[in-house]
């Protein structure tokens, strides 16, 4: 299914994150779901890791690495970003540390997995060529 394909999931998932980057401080819940904003950082940048890796990576690990150095270019950019802004919001390390956590995981978990997931693909095309 399209709606399904890493290839338009990864670019949504990055402007959501842009979208929620570019809201007012005042726009975001209250101080007790902001409990948990390392735990939300994480999980958008280890969500975007294994996206972008699903819709770009084509065997050459040299590209892997390059989607890795570039999502964590954009954790650091995303947080200078934010104190750009004319509003309240401000750049915080830690956010920069949470979304880093999140992408080396994300890629961790995606290196480890590959084999595995490689070979699922493949059972999964040929079941589907067999069965037409």
């Amino acid at each position: 299914m399209v709606f399904f394909s890493p290839r338009l999931l990864a670019p949504l998932w990055t402007l959501l994150i842009l979208v929620a980057l570019s809201l007012p401080g005042s726009r975001l819940p209250d101080a007790s779901l902001l409990e948990y904003d390392k735990a939300v950082h994480f999980i958008l940048f280890f969500v975007l890791t294994i996206l972008w890796l699903a819709a770009l990576y084509r065997g050459a690990m040299g590209r892997a690495w390059g989607i890795l150095l570039v999502i964590l270019a954009f954790s650091v950019l995303s947080e200078l970003y934010q104190s750009w802004l004319p509003f309240n919001r401000s750049a915080d390390v830690v956010d920069a540390a949470a979304d880093a956590a999140g992408a080396l995981t994300g890629f961790l978990l995606w290196l480890a997995s590959r084999d595995y997931l490689r070979a699922w693909s493949e059972r999964k095309r040929t079941a589907s060529v067999e069965n037409r």
